[in-house]
């Protein structure tokens, strides 16, 4: 039976989570009331609604990471879903038709990704990059003709703690088992690790490629009812900064910029939880400006990446014994042969 190791980059993200959350906790103190502000119940509850949506969009994230690819279309994606959704529930008078028409959105947005990315070889960072100035712009001028949309009355209900939780751990479940158990999820870690022995061995990857990034698109869709039902209505800064929040925390919740076997489903809990605990912590201890907030968070990035760094090297050392042993062996194997 095969023994498994704890790894330096699955270890860390538990150790950085476990004192962001001990640090904020104890800073927290209320000697008044003699409490811990950060674990009130209504603190807590504010930090998992607001962690929610992160989680949600990087469900559909993950699977591009997981190739060594990257998505930073997902905030601009969310929120062309968005003001396209709302307005075609208001035009045809059909207030649920807001939800398909989100996820449809997305989805296509995605798959053109996807089919750049796959079919021309294209680099995902430079072609997201350009959907997200390029689609902002779009998202700009579709505001400024329909301006504010509030979300229908009947939607409203969609925003009431069981029926949101509900929804949430729908999504959540089933991402899950996708990325975990089936083809897609472990043909994406497979192309991460080694996309030219991905190829040789049969995996259809650009098929796989498409896919993931339909996949990211499709949880921008149900990101943008996440994000209109909480909010309640449009706005120009829908999912600005969102795909840098669900990058960092997929990185900062371990998994490798090269993808591959790092990429696993419980560490977009762990990065999410821990930025939202940042900022949330540092609201209650009065030191909320926005560059202490993302000073923080850079840093805690840049050490993620070290951390990558050192794990590829690790990886990479490690690769070299096992195949200088196994040649050793061959030769070995020869010489008793030839006797």
């Amino acid at each position: 039976m095969k023994k498994r190791t704890l790894k330096f980059h699955d270890v860390v993200p538990f150790i950085t989570f476990i004192v962001i959350f001990l640090f904020f906790t104890i800073a927290s103190y209320n000697p008044r009331n003699g409490t811990f502000r950060m674990l009130t119940p209504l603190n807590l509850n504010t930090i998992l609604d607001q962690t929610m949506l992160t989680i949600v969009v990087a469900c559909g994230s993950l699977f591009v990471v997981a190739q060594g690819s990257i998505d930073l279309s997902v905030g601009v994606n969310l929120a062309l879903s968005g003001v396209i959704a709302t307005w075609v529930a208001h035009a045809t008078g059909i207030p649920f038709l807001l939800i398909p028409v989100a996820l449809l959105v997305g989805l296509l947005v995605g798959i053109f990704n996807g089919i750049i990315v796959s079919r021309f070889k294209v680099s995902s960072f430079m072609l997201t990059l350009a959907m997200l100035i390029g689609m902002r712009g779009l998202v700009n001028f579709i505001q400024t003709k329909t301006h504010t949309q509030r979300i229908p009355e009947e939607l409203v209900f969609l925003n009431t703690p069981v029926v949101k939780a509900l929804i949430f751990f729908a999504i959540v479940i089933i991402m899950a088992y996708v990325f975990e158990f089936t083809k897609t999820g472990r043909y994406s870690r497979a192309i991460g690790e080694n996309e030219t022995a991905a190829m040789f061995v049969g995996i259809p990857v650009k098929r796989i490629k498409l896919l993931a990034f339909a996949l990211s698109g499709l949880m921008a869709g149900a990101g943008a009812v996440f994000s209109l039902i909480t909010v309640g209505s449009t706005s120009q800064q829908m999912g600005v900064f969102l795909e840098i929040r669900v990058i960092m925390a997929i990185f900062l919740g371990g998994v490798l910029v090269t993808g591959g076997s790092s990429a696993k489903f419980y560490k977009i809990f762990l990065g999410s939880f821990s930025i939202q605990i940042i900022i949330n912590g540092l609201a209650l201890i009065n030191r909320s400006d926005s560059h202490i907030s993302q000073s923080v968070q850079g840093i805690l990035l840049l050490l993620m990446l070290l951390v990558s760094v050192i794990a590829e090297k690790r990886s990479r050392r490690t690769r070299d014994l096992s195949d200088s042993d196994s040649a050793n062996k061959r030769r070995a194997g020869f010489r008793r042969a030839g006797r």
